[in-house]
């Protein structure tokens, strides 16, 4: 099976692009949730 080196290039990067995409969601949840109990305490 012979797979043109385009698209494992696309492929690639596109699994790349969704990692990066994931890693910054999970970032952006755990600061708002700091963010909710840094205002719940009164801080």
């Amino acid at each position: 099976m012979k797979v043109d080196r385009g698209l494992v290039t696309l492929i690639g990067m596109s699994i790349a692009y969704l990692a990066s995409l994931l890693g910054m969601g999970f970032a952006w949840w755990g600061w708002r949730r700091k963010q909710r109990r840094q205002r719940k305490g009164g801080d």
